[in-house]
C-alpha cells in the first residue's frame, strides 16, 4: 500500500472519518461520500465482487482484516471500510 495511503488512513481514523463494515461502505459510496475504500486481503469472493462495481478507487489493505482492526483500534474484525472525503 502507498505511504499516502497508509497516511490518509491514520489521519481518517483519528478523525472518525471513515465508514466501516461492506454495508454502510457500499452505502456511502453510492451517496458519494467517500475518497476511496481500503479492504482486507482475505474478503470474499462476493465482497470483492461488490465494491469492485462501485466507481470509487480501491486499496488492497497488506493485511487480512485481524490486522485491519487493529490498525483502527478495533477489538473487532474489519473487512472493509471506506474513506470519506
Amino acid at each position: 500500500m502507498e505511504a499516502k495511503i497508509k497516511e490518509k488512513l491514520k489521519e481518517r481514523i483519528k478523525s472518525k472519518a471513515i465508514s466501516i463494515g461492506i454495508n454502510s461502505t457500499i452505502r456511502a459510496a453510492k451517496k458519494d461520500e467517500l475518497d476511496f475504500i481500503v479492504y482486507a486481503s482475505n474478503i470474499s469472493e462476493d465482497m470483492l465482487r461488490s465494491i469492485s462495481e462501485l466507481k470509487i478507487k480501491t486499496v488492497e489493505y497488506e493485511g487480512d482484516s485481524e490486522v485491519l482492526s487493529i490498525a483502527c483500534s478495533k477489538s473487532f474484525n474489519i473487512s472493509v471500510l471506506g474513506i470519506k472525503k
